[in-house]
């Protein structure tokens, strides 16, 4: 196996784990989309990476965090 075939394989793996990421994320602001305001800032603060970015998704189109 050639230097070029690892970094396909590393590239490939994290392609795989941002996919994963990016599907957790579009669940979890469909399912924060009725939750209060409270909850998402509560996730925003304390949550996981996909938690923040849900919650951070569903404040913005509700208007936070816009001039």
């Amino acid at each position: 196996m050639g230097f070029w075939d690892s970094v396909g394989n590393v590239a490939k793996g994290a392609m795989s784990q941002i996919e994963t990421f990016n599907v957790e994320v579009k669940q979890l602001t469909e399912e924060y989309a009725s939750e209060s305001e409270e909850f998402l800032k509560r996730k925003f603060k304390s949550g996981s990476a996909a938690q923040k970015a849900a919650a951070a998704k569903v404040l913005k189109s509700r208007g936070f965090g816009s001039s």
